[in-house]
């Protein structure tokens, strides 16, 4: 993998994603990251007062913009020492909302997977980073790894793929991610989370189809009875210890087929292990 681009303001769970890419990018050969930081004032922010009564001038503006300018260098220079000096640090401070900020970079920069940070308060607080982290995931063009607050960075040994047998296809997603990051040859762990328990193809159609959409992966097959699609993945994940969750792509894809407040949830829910979401 030769870049990340990681989103980043002042929360907790920043600080942790910073930690977590660190020994990401030595263990990986990551060759650069690149940290973006989002100032956005609408309009109305800069014209208007807020409820305290404050109105914001041009030079309250241009404060803390070079206040956050140099926060964001002091992230990038504190990175580069956990990296060992091997990975090169670039960062980028935009004054666009941080949905076209993201999608801006991306194809200013191509980088090869996106990595955010999350955690269960991230949704209730005046972190305008964990209020956007859904948009951000569902609209990037690029894979996006979402690191939960406090998880520490391990080696990918063993992933868990959630996936409907009635569309397997999805799972070529993995060939293409493969060739382009060599980074993830884990064991695949491919879960059935269909809980109709619909089979639309033979055993023996389906064992053929599965060794053509994982040809060079090391898989077994398992099946979830649980009736809550997220509980299971996650219960199943949570007993046998996996390092990572992959997501498909598309629309039976488990990620996309939840609405915000579950996908919220779910995420909440998942403290102890990154999500991996496939495009």
């Amino acid at each position: 993998m030769r870049t990340i681009l990681i989103p980043v303001d002042l929360s907790d769970a920043t600080e942790n994603v910073l930690k977590y890419a660190a020994d990401f990018c030595v263990a990986n050969g990551v060759e650069r990251v690149i940290l973006l930081k989002c100032y956005y004032v609408s309009v109305y922010a800069q014209l208007l007062p807020s409820p305290d009564f404050v109105q914001l001038s041009a030079d309250d503006i241009a404060a803390e913009k070079a206040k956050l300018g140099a926060q964001l260098k002091v992230m990038g220079d504190h990175l580069l020492k956990k990296c060992n000096h091997c990975v090169e640090i670039e960062t980028a401070f935009s004054e666009l909302p941080v949905l076209r900020a993201v999608h801006e970079l991306i194809a200013e920069k191509q980088p090869n997977v996106l990595m955010i940070g999350s955690d269960k308060t991230s949704y209730q607080d005046d972190s305008h980073l964990g209020e956007q982290i859904i948009a951000v995931t569902k609209t990037s063009t690029i894979p996006v790894m979402i690191i939960p607050d406090n998880v520490k960075y391990k080696k990918i040994e063993l992933a868990l793929v959630p996936c409907d047998f009635g569309a397997i296809s999805r799972l070529s997603a993995l060939q293409g991610f493969k060739e382009r990051q060599k980074w993830i040859r884990p064991g695949l762990m491919v879960l059935n989370v269909n809980p109709k328990h619909k089979q639309t193809e033979s055993n023996e159609q389906l064992a053929t189809g599965l060794a053509d959409m994982l040809e060079g992966f090391e898989y077994k097959v398992y099946y979830s009875e649980d009736k809550e699609t997220v509980h299971g993945i996650l219960d199943f994940a949570g007993r046998h210890d996996v390092q990572l969750i992959i997501a498909l792509p598309g629309k039976y894809s488990f990620f996309y087929n939840l609405t915000h407040r579950s996908i919220t949830n779910a995420l909440a829910l998942n403290a102890t292990r990154p999500v991996l979401i496939l495009k």
